[in-house]
């Protein structure tokens, strides 16, 4: 087994999700139920009731079409959670083949996405996260495989075949082919692959696999993916890929390289650069046709030159700033950044390279000078930088000085909302105005006093209008639509009046189940609607923006593999087109009477251009409708019945989720820490994926010295809001045999019980649990020391960070105060009993991408206490942290390196990646002071499947130099399990 391929089965599951290693999805405290059918158990809390109930059905029938399609089947019941974390549209699925699972988020998409061109939300995610578990999950033909698989998770996700651009093209391949929408067939998502495809920009076979930082690169296993594995089988036949499935969990062990090879006459890669080659070339010719319907003179000039993930552009009131927002994806995370530039030319930037090249020119005569650049890049006049990592998105102008945006807020644990901030420009000012709102897009009136939004809750979309009034800020002061989880509305836009009076209609876009996206505009009086004529045989449908005047509807509609930019003029009732197609446009935007600036993608991310309304190719379209009816059915013959939304309370039965399905697995860890001792350990691990209630029993050895053994217990309850836990241990321990100097206390003995209750609590970037301890523990040594001890502790654990992008500061206090009954204590001649505390603090700060970090950690006992605190040690599943109160853990020093009651370390550390440089003092009372420097990390999980919740990896390689003996170099790496 390669533990590489298991993470890469891990990524694989996860790499459509933006959160972090150790991100929660869900509140396990919650009420969840469980609604469980022949095939599926789906597990939701109640306001999800109605989205969980639906989706259990369509489960069903997919499940009947996948079998009846492709003659695979899930033979093990799955699970499926339904959740929104993120308040955005997302899904994934782990194809573990005895014990799969999906979550499935709510919230639906937005028009202009690629995954936008459904049938319905629901149906499309159940059936490409269904499409993941039939195509990775299927048990291995080969018994013993299959056997091992059952038993050890790690190994069960060893054998996923984890080439990604397979699995997530196939399953974006069945979606297609099975509803006749997806995005096989979205013409936005065509005119931009063939936009790629015409700048040689499509993926190289490793990077449609891995990816890299460039635009869209994500998305390319999908989106181009799919375009191959439709290539492959209509040039080889369906059987002939359908026959790579069938020979990847034969008895005979194969890849996707092998099992591909053996039935196609050449390898995936060598093909992929055939299909490349192809697609080009009819990329290509459909640009010559687009270019022939147009000239130079009325195609949009370049007007700003961007790079990366460009979005949400919004031009102020006086059209002279444009506020965009920017995102640079790289290895360390995200960037996110709304700029404000002003329209007017950069005269400084220009006259600067002038002087440059004439002084150039100048010293060289014969020298040839830059060419001037196409357009020179726009000053930028504000900048505002995502705080907390939370995005920006759809920024619009309340007045000439300030903007209203949308960012996500964390009301408590596991709860992102999307919010409405406000930013004053003058003032640098930021001002949270709703709460938990749900706001995605939305527009302002022009007298400032309220805003028309789409709100999207439990998957329910709807309109609303919210008060910007000052006594009624925030607040949902109408209901324009009712919540609904068949319909999705989108990019609400009010209309424009010549007096400046309050608005009377609004236009917008909104898609129901079975349907294309349709644009309306809605009067606010009697709720009239008019829906605008679209070219017939429309498919994608997004970007209404209206003229100044109001008179005119602006919009950009797919139709053959090309997007266009059109105009519905409502006095003459007339549609015409604006642009030919050759560019693949976006966010129009109205700037006077006669300009209009929009975004158009290319392989280096979107830029801004220009459009002369005067020069325009304005084409008329007579071929229009008003229909929002499939008018092209792609779909297979055999293929998914329309979606609905319906509730069939016959085919289950509902319950309360409890402990929720147990899932068990065996686990097998290591240790090796040059310092003391190597450790072997293996156990038995259940849990359920909400990590509600779950244990582990395990077993521990040092293989090799024999220096330490043992054996460990945990359970653990985290469904109410105080969160439980019991830790039980025994083990032998050699101080010295260690592998480095430590006290000659002999074997030692110890056998300890931890009771812990926790109640965590956070708002924010806040958070702070408060605990209570009990631990008893028995010690003795082959020198006859034996003593019992019996202790109470009362902690806090606080955390704050606040991070904008350019700087950051973070800080943590860990502290408890501890009472304990010691027989030891005894010996040293009082009652027994004695105080202390235990803590850590932490400070980091980073600025322009350096980071420095200092912590200060303490353990003070009474004197009356006596030497009973040590020093030295690794923790791993069988020594867990928390249960050793007077152990003072340092991975570089052996067990018992040293004794006493009062002991201090003092860190500083620099983060570099997956490692910090860190340099540590030890400071134990009439001790000798210890110091270490090197690099370590640490990494810690407690989300997925059984076999890798609570894995904490360990490393590193430290200096050690004691104050009065010769230093010596240790090292150290460990996989164990944290509690």
């Amino acid at each position: 087994m390669k533990v590489s391929k298991v993470l890469t089965a891990i990524t694989l599951a996860l790499s459509s999700i933006a959160f972090s290693s150790q991100a929660e999805l869900v509140d396990n405290t919650k009420n969840w139920q469980t609604f469980e059918t022949e095939n599926f158990r789906v597990h939701f809390t109640p306001e999800y009731r109605q989205w969980a109930l639906s989706s259990a059905r369509e489960m069903e029938v997919v499940r009947q079409l996948i079998k009846d399609q492709q003659g695979r089947v899930i033979t093990e019941k799955v699970d499926a959670y339904i959740v929104d974390p993120y308040n955005a549209a997302n899904g994934f699925a782990f194809p573990l083949s005895h014990r799969p699972y999906m979550a499935f988020f709510a919230t639906p998409p937005q028009s202009d996405t690629i995954i936008a061109n459904s049938t319905g939300w629901q149906q499309l995610l159940v059936l490409h996260e269904y499409v993941h578990l039939v195509h990775l999950a299927q048990k291995s033909r080969s018994n013993w495989r299959n056997n091992v698989a059952n038993w050890y998770d790690f190994y069960d996700a060893s054998q996923i075949n984890g080439e990604r651009w397979v699995s997530e093209g196939y399953a974006t391949l069945l979606e297609s082919k099975l509803t006749g929408r997806g995005r096989l067939f979205n013409n936005q998502v065509e005119a931009i692959i063939q936009k790629f495809a015409r700048q040689g920009a499509l993926p190289s076979y490793k990077q449609l696999n891995s990816g890299d930082d460039s635009f869209m690169s994500g998305s390319m296993a999908y989106l181009v993916g799919v375009r191959y594995l439709k290539w492959l089988e209509e040039n080889y036949g369906e059987e002939t890929l359908d026959a790579v499935w069938t020979r990847w969990s034969a008895v005979e062990q194969r890849d996707f390289e092998k099992s591909f090879k053996g039935v196609f006459p050449d390898t995936a890669k060598n093909l992929y650069q055939r299909f490349v080659a192809e697609y080009t070339y009819k990329a290509m010719q459909h640009e010559i046709k687009l270019t022939a319907q147009s000239n130079e003179d009325n195609r949009s000039k370049l007007w700003l030159d961007l790079s990366g993930y460009t979005s949400d552009p919004s031009l102020s009131p006086q059209g002279d700033y444009l506020a965009i927002v920017e995102t640079q994806r790289t290895e360390e995370g995200n960037t996110t950044k709304l700029n404000i530039y002003k329209t007017g030319e950069n005269t400084k930037s220009i006259e600067e390279f002038t002087k440059r090249s004439k002084e150039l020119l100048a010293d060289d005569p014969q020298d040839i000078a830059d060419k001037a650049p196409s357009v020179f890049k726009r000053e930028v006049a504000y900048t505002l930088n995502q705080r907390n990592n939370r995005g920006i998105k759809n920024p619009r102008w309340l007045n000439k000085d300030t903007l209203i945006y949308g960012a996500s807020s964390l009301t408590k644990k596991n709860s992102y909302h999307q919010d409405l901030f406000s930013w004053h420009l003058p003032t640098n000012t930021i001002k949270q105005l709703t709460t938990s709102a749900n706001i995605r897009r939305f527009d302002i009136s022009n007298d400032g006093q309220f805003i028309i939004a789409e709100r999207s809750r439990v998957g329910n979309s709807q309109l609303v209008k919210v008060s910007l009034a000052a006594e009624s800020l925030g607040e949902i002061i109408a209901e324009l639509t009712p919540p609904s989880l068949e319909q999705v509305y989108d990019f609400p836009r009010l209309r424009p009046t010549l007096d400046g009076s309050t608005s009377d209609s609004f236009a917008y876009v909104s898609s129901s189940l079975n349907n294309k996206w349709q644009l309306k505009v809605r009067q606010f009086e009697d709720e009239q609607e008019q829906i605008i004529p679209l070219p017939e045989n429309y498919q994608f449908l997004s970007f209404p923006e209206w003229s100044k005047d109001g008179q005119s509807l602006y919009f950009v509609a797919g139709l053959d593999s090309a997007t266009r930019l059109y105009k519905y003029d409502f006095l003459n009732k007339v549609l015409s087109t604006v642009t030919s197609g050759e560019q693949v446009i976006t966010w129009p935007m109205v700037n006077g009477d006669n300009e209009l600036l929009h975004l158009a993608i290319n392989a280096q991310g979107p830029d801004v251009y220009q459009l002369d309304l005067n020069k325009a190719n304005n084409q008329i379209i007579t071929n229009t409708t008003t229909s929002s009816a499939m008018t092209v059915n792609l779909a297979d013959s055999l293929k998914l019945s329309e979606a609905t939304i319906a509730v069939d309370e016959s085919i289950g039965e509902q319950s309360a989720y409890g402990i929720g399905p147990q899932q068990g697995t065996i686990t097998i860890a290591e240790s090796i820490y040059s310092a003391s001792s190597s450790m072997l350990e293996v156990g038995y691990k259940s849990g359920d994926v909400l990590s509600r209630f779950d244990w582990q029993v395990n077993a521990s050895q040092d293989i090799f010295s024999s220096i330490i053994s043992g054996a460990s217990g945990a359970i653990r309850w985290q469904g109410w809001p105080v969160k439980l836990l019991a830790h039980g241990y025994v083990f032998d321990l050699k101080t010295d045999k260690q592998d480095s100097d430590a006290l000659n206390l002999g074997k030692t003995t110890e056998k300890g019980l931890l009771l812990e209750a926790r109640y965590p609590y956070s708002i924010e970037t806040l958070a702070v649990d408060i605990f209570a301890q009990m631990q008893a523990s028995q010690y003795e040594n082959s020198q006859h020391v034996d003593f019992s001890s019996l202790s109470f502790s009362l902690g806090i654990e606080q955390s704050w960070s606040h991070d904008q992008q350019s700087w950051g500061i973070s800080q943590a206090i860990n502290a408890q105060l501890i009472s304990a009954q010691d027989d030891q204590a005894e010996i040293n001649g009082n009652d027994g009993s004695y105080t202390g505390s235990n803590g850590l603090a932490s400070l980091n700060a980073h600025i322009q991408g350096f980071t420095l970090g200092f912590k200060y950690l303490w353990a003070q006992r009474s004197e009356d206490a006596g030497d009973i605190l040590s020093l030295g040690g690794y923790s791993s599943t069988l020594i867990q942290e928390k249960a050793h109160i007077n152990k003072q853990l340092a991975p570089e020093l052996a067990f018992y390196r040293q004794l006493g009651n009062d002991y201090q370390a003092y860190q500083a550390y620099m983060p570099l990646g997956i490692v910090e440089v860190f340099y540590t003092r030890h400071e134990m009372t009439e001790r000798d002071i210890i110091d270490s420097y090197g690099v370590k990390g640490s990494l810690n999980n407690d989300f997925g499947f059984t076999g890798i919740t609570n894995v904490a990896i360990n490393y590193g390689i430290a200096q050690v130099n004691p104050e009065n003996e010769s230093s010596d170099t240790q090292g150290w790496v460990a996989l164990s399990y944290k509690w």
